[in-house]
């Protein structure tokens, strides 16, 4: 106890280790879910599902249990699910490169975001990107995800035209567990004057729909819930990144691609739980955020020589924070569960892609909520549209490409039509686009 008090000032901070405790559990029952996509998605990349499943859960709880150690906050990582989903569709399997390249691309973002946390220089380039487009890169990813959902789940046809076919068991599924994820997110409880949520409901519906799938005929239970030749699958997916292959020309997009959800992601998700803890100075900043982004970072590099897309800070976070946690010591916590799920790879294993389908909608959802902010003055929220309505139609480099373009030419066609100072896009601006719009021309 007397070392717990001595490395998370827990007295100062007012929290005791049973709250710390209960934090950390609610943390890693609202993001569990990660145990499950993660794998899912890799599989249908080429990659060894139980040795994702594995590298996810050694990963995840290392870096969370860094996290608290070296930062003192309650913030728990994990592979980001946008960075998964475009790696396995918008890089495998369209047949841009294989995943050991893919893996290469997430390399040089992870070490780009390190050396820029190292050298504390995150502001500086958070000020080059237009904050209308960041907003829409993220919404952009977020429509992505839900297109991708419904369209895996077989809820929508792949060309758009028409729904799914429901009298399959896989797709009535998906749809059971869609409205079922809607109850559970939703829904609140009144007592004794205050009211409750259920904060993991995005597990629990996975767990629901799971249960309904296997008299359904989809949910196939596996004859062993311990893991076995988990050294072995380890192995087929650590150390196997090709970096050298991945620093091609064309490839330049989605590497600004990972680099800006790692980026960004975490510096909104620091801010945000930040603020919900009361620790943002008179200027709105955050004085550990840069223990954050390089906890962050070390994540992602590690993340990648294992086999593993960006590793990010979660926002699931704020769950464990809510009901109390204040220090680092629930992150450890945190951590210790994801390494406990290592023994159990089985049982994540046997979740179908329908179960899964409404926590990808949601968290899709989620990333759109940003466009709040965004100003609707044509000549910047055109470009934004433009920028989500490719993403949508094309895929997530596409779709930044044609964003930072269409930017840049009504910005500089404003400009030279009124004359207006502040509108002409700065020259870095146009490097990043330039960057981004390689992709069409190599």
């Amino acid at each position: 106890m007397k070392t717990l008090e001595n490395m998370f000032h827990l007295r100062e901070n007012r929290t005791t280790v049973r709250t710390e405790l209960l934090a950390g559990a609610t943390t890693f029952a609202t993001m569990a879910y990660i145990c499950v996509l993660q794998p899912l998605y890799m599989k249908q990349a080429g990659m060894d599902a139980v040795g994702v499943l594995l590298s996810t859960a050694l990963v995840s709880g290392l870096i969370t249990m860094f996290m608290g150690w070296y930062s003192n906050m309650p913030i728990a990582l994990a592979p980001g699910i946008a960075s998964s989903v475009v790696l396995t569709f918008s890089i495998v399997q369209s047949g841009l490169a294989a995943w050991e390249t893919g893996l290469g691309m997430v390399m040089i973002s992870a070490l780009l975001f390190l050396i820029l946390s190292l050298f504390n220089l995150r502001e500086k380039v958070v000020a080059l990107i237009p904050k209308n487009i960041k907003v829409g890169i993220s919404a952009g990813l977020g429509v992505f995800i839900i297109r991708t959902a419904l369209v895996n789940a077989k809820l929508i046809n792949p060309d758009f035209r028409g729904f799914g076919n429901l009298s399959e068991p896989s797709t009535a599924l998906a749809a059971v567990s869609i409205v079922l994820c809607l109850l559970l997110y939703f829904a609140r409880i009144r007592l004794n004057g205050r009211e409750y949520k259920l904060r993991a409901s995005l597990l629990v519906t996975i767990i629901l729909t799971t249960l309904i799938g296997i008299p359904m005929g989809v949910t196939q239970v596996p004859g062993n819930v311990f893991t076995q030749g988990g050294l072995r699958a380890l192995g087929n997916v650590a150390f196997k990144l090709d970096l050298l292959g991945a620093l091609k020309p064309q490839y330049a997009a989605f590497i600004f691609a990972f680099f800006i959800s790692d980026f960004f992601g975490t510096l909104a998700t620091a801010l945000g739980l930040g603020s919900q803890m009361e620790m943002l100075d008179e200027n709105g900043n955050l004085p550990v955020i840069g223990k954050i982004f390089l906890a962050d970072s070390i994540g992602s590099v590690v993340g990648a020589f294992m086999g593993l897309t960006i590793v990010t800070s979660y926002v699931e976070s704020a769950a464990g924070i809510e009901v109390g946690g204040k220090t680092g010591l629930s992150s450890i916590f945190t951590g210790l569960f994801f390494l406990g799920t290592m023994l159990f790879a089985p049982i994540f294993l046997m979740i179908p892609t329908a179960a899964t389908t409404p926590v990808l909608i949601m968290i899709g959802i989620s990333m759109m909520q940003g466009l709040k902010t965004v100003n609707y003055e044509s000549t910047e929220w055109t470009p934004v549209a433009i920028l989500i309505m490719s993403t949508l139609f094309y895929g997530i480099s596409q779709g930044i490409g044609i964003g930072l373009f269409a930017y840049c030419m009504i910005k500089t066609a404003h400009y030279l039509f009124t004359g207006e100072p502040g509108q002409m896009p700065s020259l870095m601006t146009w490097a990043f686009t330039i960057l981004a719009c390689l992709q069409f021309v190599l």
